[in-house]
């Protein structure tokens, strides 16, 4: 088990890519805190199943954009657990509208949620990571982030700028013996992924857009992010690693235009 030993906070882990992340790092030997917001029970349910295959893990309720909120996370999961080696900052969402509809309040829920939170948990598990002489943290961007996502530009903006975040905390933070890296998902097949193509026309149009026609599963980005996290990747930070099928160097972003 490549974690064997070190312990792990995975952000928006009651669902989706972040819980299947969550179960993947307890499998490889993580002690793992399972954040929530609002997705109580899938939470619990991820704990249970880690529990249930002889791992350790601890949910936590927080709110990510709320600075208190996220500083008491940090200390419950390096209180309960005994320190904090992995931050995955996978909580996010998505609003399809386009820029004219698109209102101010809108705009700051998605730069809170996808900017501001993993600011505030990077700043305070940095914080432990720095005294404790190192650490892993790993944004799950997007491909949105690398082209302009029509009709969904407060995501596409919030994640080109968590990816320079990235890049920007991975340089700053070398010398501390911090990683800090970035997946960019393409489409997973999520809620998430549902609600951006609200069509089942739209939804088709965008699986034939990718040039392997297959959506990722969770597992899929998970695997990615175990190997960031583990030493396997020990010379790899500052970097944006994209798992998509090759969609993002097909021409996927003009869909939503193609399909008025």
């Amino acid at each position: 088990m490549k974690l064997k030993n070190k312990v792990a906070l995975v952000t928006g882990a009651g669902i989706g890519i972040g819980e299947a992340i969550a179960l993947e790092l307890a499998k490889e030997g993580a002690d793992t805190a399972v954040n929530y917001h609002t997705s109580e029970k899938g939470a619990l349910d991820v704990v249970s199943k880690i529990k249930e295959n002889g791992g350790n893990a601890l949910p936590i309720r927080a709110d990510i954009t709320d600075e208190a909120q996220v500083k008491d996370m940090i200390e419950e999961t390096i209180d309960k657990l005994g320190a904090l080696d992995i931050l995955v900052n996978n909580a996010g969402i998505i609003e399809r509208t386009t820029l004219e509809d698109l209102d101010v309040e809108e705009w700051d829920r998605v730069m809170n949620v996808n900017l501001r939170g993993p600011f505030l948990c990077t700043i305070y598990a940095g914080k432990h990571m720095i005294r404790k002489g190192g650490g892993n943290i790993i944004n799950i961007s997007s491909i949105a982030a690398l082209n302009p996502d029509i009709y969904m530009g407060a995501y596409s903006v919030s994640k080109a700028a968590l990816n320079m975040f990235t890049e920007v905390t991975a340089v700053e933070w070398a010398e501390y013996n911090i990683r800090v890296n970035a997946v960019c998902p393409g489409p997973v097949e999520t809620d998430m992924i549902r609600k951006a193509f609200n069509t089942p026309e739209l939804l088709e149009a965008r699986l034939n857009a990718i040039p392997n026609h297959r959506m990722s599963q969770p597992e899929d980005i998970a695997k990615v992010v175990s190997f960031l996290a583990s030493d396997d990747s020990s010379n790899i930070t500052g970097e944006h690693i994209v798992v998509d099928g090759a969609s993002a160097r097909s021409m996927y972003f003009l869909i939503n235009q193609l399909s008025k």
